[in-house]
């Protein structure tokens, strides 16, 4: 079954497209779409105004079946993104790489898993373990 996967990562601070378009690839090798192609994208929506940025991004988490968020560098709008999955009821998977130092707030969530990766093979490991 193709899940439709809402992709979040940092794109105000830390933004890493390479390792975003990295996750996208594996997750769309898994059989699944990412329905938050802009965050691969090399103009996420520079120009968009805040209000817009939110209602897109919100919008795309209420239409996912689930959530992959890329938490190893602190980012506001990952964590209400993470957060309304949650509070939705959607499977939410937080990837983050060895060695990174975690919130415990993000941690103690109920239901949410985590893959703690040191290579692409893992998070490739861990994401066939959790996506339908």
């Amino acid at each position: 079954m193709v899940e439709s996967i809402y992709l979040a990562v940092p794109i105000i601070g830390g933004r890493n497209i390479e390792l975003a378009r990295t996750i996208a690839e594996i997750i769309e090798r898994l059989g699944h779409e990412i329905i938050s192609d802009w965050v691969i994208a090399s103009d996420p929506g520079w120009g968009l105004t805040p209000e817009a940025v939110y209602q897109r991004d919100t919008k795309g988490v209420r239409m996912c079946d689930s959530l992959v968020a890329e938490v190893s560098t602190p980012s506001h709008g990952v964590g209400m993104e993470v957060m309304l999955a949650h509070v939705l009821g959607k499977d939410t998977i937080c990837l983050y790489k060895k060695g990174t130092k975690l919130s415990h707030l993000l941690r103690g969530m109920p239901g949410i898993k985590i893959i703690e990766y040191g290579s692409f093979d893992e998070v490739e490991e861990g994401l066939r373990a959790y996506l339908r």
